[in-house]
């Protein structure tokens, strides 16, 4: 079932300083809730394209769970990247 997302293939995604982000980094991106402002860290599953202006967006999950889809990656960086493939 096509869903109309696709792994990213030509196209990285980047975060504000011009790192990669892949499936299994960890990204911290800026959340505002009325006055209230703090970073929330997200583990990525996977680098996506936009549906409707396949622009990089990153979909993951945070601590507690919850899925998280990033469209804005120029106000994410990456605090830890994705362990290389053992072997």
């Amino acid at each position: 079932m096509d869903t109309g997302k696709e792994l990213m293939s030509t196209t990285q995604a980047t975060d504000f300083l011009g790192r990669e982000i892949k499936a299994g980094s960890t990204v911290c991106y800026p959340v505002r809730r009325g006055s209230r402002m703090w970073l929330q860290r997200v583990t990525v599953t996977q680098v996506v394209q936009h549906d409707k202006t396949q622009a990089p967006c990153v979909a993951g999950y945070n601590p507690s769970g919850r899925r998280v889809t990033i469209f804005n990656l120029d106000n994410c960086v990456v605090v830890e990247p994705a362990e290389p493939p053992a072997g």
